[in-house]
């Protein structure tokens, strides 16, 4: 699917602003746009007369001004540009890639696709923190409420307070410390609740692991409603003008700029699908699992970026 930016979407240019970082590759170097999907049955890129052959383990690879992809046989390469998709089939001549340009229209989402990793986001709690998540800093969608902390062989209790904590909004509530995690319909129930009352609301998580001595907490936050409707706004963005991994990618974003870090890590889960063998993609995975707090889940990715064999570049 070509990459349109229509002069629909004001709604996404007005929040928008700024200017363009330069764009940092794999390498530390500057990069002008991604490769996000190669179906062709020979397909390579060509650098300083140096070439390279793709395949779906270089999906999320940086391509630099002047590379040269070509295809050849059934299929395509799919190359992300900050103004559009290109699609290089057999039928056409190589791609040269163009450079970045210097005022993009839309430079946030310029920004994001042409620079590695995850934008803009907090790295969570100290590393020897037992609450995995919510981490500080981060936001939550009531329905989704989920508490994970590092699992212990004790009872623990778990409450969510108002930050000045003067008031209990859920909890203190006694759960088995070895589950590592709570989804409870109350929590989400009674945080929904506190957010109609205080929607700018700043609350903390309490988990008392051992004694009263024993405790630690995280801060986090609702959504504003200016914040949900710039989020609507650019998830509806994404969803119209493009497709497949390049989508779940923009989500993936999209819900980082909002600290909703869990949603954003389901989002380069999915990107992963497409091609589970990409370097480049696991590691994007495994940032977003670390800021979700999942540990387990970034041990088995971290595994199987170790077991790759090393990625190539030209």
């Amino acid at each position: 699917m070509t990459f349109h930016l229509r002069g629909t979407i004001l709604l996404l240019a007005a929040g928008l602003t700024g200017a363009v970082l330069p764009s940092t590759a794999q390498n530390g170097e500057a990069v002008d746009g991604r490769i996000t999907n190669v179906t062709c049955e020979t397909a390579t890129l060509t650098r300083k007369g140096k070439s390279l052959s793709l395949s779906q383990r270089n999906v999320q690879m940086g391509v630099k001004a002047s590379d040269v992809v070509a295809c050849s046989g059934k299929g395509s390469v799919e190359i992300f540009l900050p103004d559009r998709t290109e699609i290089v089939t057999a039928k056409d001549p190589p791609f040269i890639v163009p450079s970045f340009p210097d005022n993009p229209q839309y430079p946030e989402i310029a920004k994001y696709m042409t620079s590695y990793g995850i934008a803009g986001a907090t790295r969570g709690n100290a590393a020897q923190s037992r609450i995995l998540w919510p981490v500080d800093g981060s936001a939550v969608v009531p329905e989704n409420f989920v508490v994970r902390w590092g699992p212990v062989s004790r009872k623990i209790a778990v409450s969510v307070l108002t930050e000045a904590k003067d008031a209990t909004v859920w909890g203190p509530t006694d759960v088995d410390g070895s589950a590592g995690a709570l989804k409870s319909a109350g929590a989400s129930s009674a945080l929904a609740a506190y957010k109609k009352k205080a929607p700018n609301a700043r609350l903390v998580l309490t988990i008392t692991f051992g004694n009263e001595n024993d405790w630690e907490e995280a801060r986090f936050s609702f959504l504003s409603a200016q914040q949900e409707q710039d989020l609507n706004a650019q998830l509806d963005f994404w969803a119209k003008n493009t497709a497949g991994l390049t989508l779940h990618l923009g989500r993936g974003y999209a819900y980082t700029r909002h600290k909703l870090f869990a949603e954003a890590a389901d989002e380069y889960e999915t990107a992963l699908e497409s091609a589970p063998e990409s370097p480049y993609l696991l590691k994007d995975a495994i940032e977003a699992e670390q800021r979700a707090g999942r540990a387990s889940r970034v041990k088995e990715l971290q595994s199987r970026l170790t077991s790759l064999p090393p990625a190539v570049n030209p």
